[in-house]
């Protein structure tokens, strides 16, 4: 059950995304806190951008659009295909601009013209001329186009305009030279493969006329699908042996189960079922001794008895049943039927009188003769299937080597067809070449484009804010401490309801160890009387509260008591239930470490009223009652989780004003988190010098993921020197009216802690 707890409070620490909105939220108001950082980074980064601004010479740039296009046979044949065909060398073309060659001869024009046109190489030495001028130029390809974008930067306009014609001009002039000397020299290696290539085609066509002479003149250019007559042939004569093969089978078991009828005395008459009905038939003749003469007028008989019923069935239709035509027919019909039916008897009862003797030696050595014919067949089939097989895999070799043979005709074809292709383009292109045409003509830009004001505006600003608010971060991360209530208020979302001095440490244990009890007119004692009467007037239901903390040592016991002994001197019946199974500290203060408690009352079957009532212990102070913790549990978390405690705490609040418990902290054990959930609200404590914030985030985060009220936080341990405007902000001079103007009874105490002089009514035991 406690590792089910603990799974659910690691389950709420996962980072959500109300989490990360709530963590935004905070870092937001760490920045607005410290938003000087910001300010100053915001400020110093707009100087430096004004100095950069100021101090910059300004930068003109020029541009000019060309379009980069090549003249051949593919073009003029197919207009749609010249972008497919010169868009894979743009890339080339467009990584020539920043050449030696080409910017060579722009610096060769750009001499010829006024020294103000080289403003940019002039402070340059001339063996960098060519360097300095590939800084400045920039080429880039339109996307799917053959234009290129050219552009230079200039300090002069004018001179920027000057330098991107020189090098239009060098460039047109580097590409149509390159083109015709390039020209001559592939047209040269051009013609030499083209003759190899041909004399290659001519001996390849030869091999595939044999090849396909050698594989039969079945093969045509189209017929993929059609299978050779050879194969076919092999098929069908390979299905015919395995028809006889099983033919052969099936008799030689027909004679096997012959002769163990004959061996065993057994009736071979339903042997003759194995033989087609004319061979079956035959056999009984000859079995019985039935000429052929007497067969051939059953068969007549049979035909003629078949044609009868046939006319008859016709004439039905037309004529009554007295006519003598259906007279006549029917008399014939009777007959032959009568006929066959005697004879029928006569060869049953014949066949009946044959025995095993005669019918034996008939049915073996028809059976014989019909396996020595099969065998016979199956031999020659056999023999004609080897010889198909043999001449379907010489085919198949033919065929192979044909298609390879083919492929070599085909691959050398398209390579006659491409040099042939090209020799074309080379001599169309002789003429035309490269062609190189502006566009747009190189135009300076009027404004300049660096510095660019906006540009630098919005630079200052992001790099000023994302360095101020890095900044920021890193104090943030560096300082985790909570630097006042607001802060803490602002980073917890939670109203901080009291600051808690540091109270002196008492020796004593019992009531002796309560400051509230034992110096109720001290400034310490009065921040518990500001908690009891900020909770009392809060607005929420605050009969039944928890207290814990973040981290062990925080004080929360500490507070809790003190709270406790405040509300029992407003007149308010009060309990205090130590939940704190793991370390009960309430229970140690009050000197009941060794009695029964909670967790005795957890364990019972009783009445829960009863046994709760048996184990409260007065106080000694009046109207404070204390539940202690109890024997220690093996697993607390478990035994906090019995529903027994929803009605412990139900019968408390119904018996007194005000029910306080004391939990474990948060961070240490999920106690706080089952007993919080049974109670109108839970208060966290924290001390500032001790706790990380971080930590406290967190604690806060995972109660409220809980569903869990968390009225507020209480600040302990607070010294003197962090209880004024100084540090906290909270605070104010506070001095015991009946002492005059004494300024050595003067205290500082947080909020506006005047004392309440509310009283509580007595809550009647239900």
């Amino acid at each position: 059950m406690e590792n089910q707890h603990h799974n659910s409070i690691h389950d709420s620490d996962v980072p959500t995304s109300a989490d990360t909105v709530r963590a935004f939220a905070n870092f937001l108001r760490v920045v607005q806190q410290r938003k000087s950082y910001v300010i100053w980074a915001c400020v110093i980064a707009g100087a430096f951008g004004a100095l950069y601004y100021f101090t910059e010479p300004p930068v003109y740039q020029a541009k000019a659009s060309l379009l980069v296009s090549q003249s051949n046979s593919d073009v003029l044949r197919n207009p749609g295909a010249e972008q497919s065909t010169q868009t894979g060398f743009i890339p080339t073309y467009e990584h020539l601009f920043s050449k030696g060659k080409v910017l060579a001869g722009a610096i060769q024009r750009l001499k010829n013209q006024p020294p103000e046109m080289l403003v940019d190489l002039a402070p340059v030495p001339k063996n960098q001329w060519i360097e300095a001028l590939r800084k400045r130029l920039s080429a880039k390809a339109t996307r799917r186009t053959n234009i290129i974008e050219l552009t230079y930067n200039s300090m002069n306009p004018k001179a920027a305009e000057a330098v991107v014609n020189a090098i239009v001009d060098s460039y047109t002039e580097f590409m149509n030279k390159h083109h015709k000397d390039a020209s001559g020299d592939v047209a040269t290696i051009l013609d030499r493969e083209l003759v190899e290539v041909a004399k290659k085609l001519e001996e390849k066509h030869s091999e595939y006329i044999k090849a396909q002479h050698d594989a039969g003149q079945y093969i045509g250019e189209g017929g993929n699908d059609t299978q050779h007559p050879v194969v076919e042939r092999a098929l069908r004569v390979n299905e015919h042996l395995i028809e006889v093969q099983k033919r052969r089978v099936d008799l030689q078991a027909s004679l096997v189960a012959i002769h163990n009828a004959v061996r065993d005395d057994g009736d071979l008459r339903h042997h003759l079922a194995s033989f087609e009905p004319q061979v079956a038939k035959e056999l009984i003749s000859s079995v019985l001794g039935v000429s052929p003469q007497t067969s051939e007028n059953l068969n007549t008989i049979e035909r003629k008895l078949f044609e009868d019923r046939a006319k008859l069935e016709t004439w039905s239709a037309h004529l009554a049943e007295r006519h003598p035509i259906i007279i006549r027919l029917t008399r014939e019909i009777g007959n032959a039927e009568e006929y066959l039916k005697n004879h029928q008897s006569s060869v049953q009862e014949r066949m009946a009188k044959i025995d095993n003797t005669r019918l034996a030696p008939i049915l073996i050595s028809m059976v014989e003769q019909r396996i020595s014919k099969t065998r016979a067949y199956e031999n020659e089939l056999d023999s004609e299937y080897k010889r198909a097989e043999a001449a379907a895999i010489q085919l198949n070799d033919s065929m192979a080597n044909l298609q390879r043979v083919k492929g070599e005709l085909n691959r050398l074809t398209g390579l006659h067809q491409t040099l042939m292709n090209r020799l074309n383009d080379i001599d169309l292109g002789k003429e035309g070449g490269m062609r190189v045409k502006v566009v747009t003509d190189p135009i300076a830009s009027n404004d300049p484009v660096a510095p660019r004001l906006s540009l630098v505006v919005l630079f200052c600003l992001f790099s000023g804010l994302g360095t101020g608010i890095g900044t920021v971060y890193v104090m943030d991360l560096l300082d985790d401490r909570f630097r006042s209530p607001e802060e803490m208020s602002q980073q917890l979302n939670l109203p901080v309801l009291a600051m808690v001095r540091d109270l002196p440490l008492a020796n004593e244990t019992g009531v002796d160890a309560i400051h509230v009890h034992v110096a109720p007119e001290t400034p310490e004692s009065e921040a518990f009387r500001t908690l009891r009467t900020t909770l009392a007037f809060s607005g929420q239901d605050t009969e039944r509260l928890a207290v814990t903390s973040t981290e062990p040592s925080d004080g929360k016991t500490t507070v809790l008591v003190n709270l406790a002994v405040s509300c029992a001197q407003a007149g308010r019946r009060t309990v205090l239930i130590d939940a704190d199974l793991r370390k009960p500290g309430l229970s140690k203060i009050f000197g009941l470490r060794n009695l029964p408690g909670l967790s005795d009352a957890l364990r019972a079957r009783g009445d829960v009223a009863k046994e709760s009532r048996m184990r409260v212990q007065a106080t000694g102070i009046e109207d404070l009652d204390v539940l202690p913790a109890g024997p220690k549990s093996s697993d607390p978390a478990e035994l906090l989780s019995h529903s027994r405690l929803a009605e412990i705490i139900t019968w408390a609040a119904t018996q007194y004003d005000q029910v306080l418990i004391d939990c474990p902290p948060t961070l240490a054990a999920s106690d706080a988190l089952i007993v919080g959930r049974l109670a109108d609200g839970l208060l966290m404590v924290v001390q500032p010098e001790k706790n990380h914030r971080r930590q406290v985030v967190r604690a806060v985060s995972s109660i409220q993921n809980m569903n869990i009220n968390v009225i507020g936080v209480v600040a302990n341990r607070i010294g003197d020197d962090k209880i004024g405007y100084d540090a906290y902000g909270y605070g104010m001079e506070y001095r015991d009216e009946s002492d005059g103007d004494d300024e050595s009874d003067k205290h500082v105490i947080p909020f506006d802690q005047t004392r309440s002089s509310q009283s509580y009514p007595r809550r009647r035991a239900a």
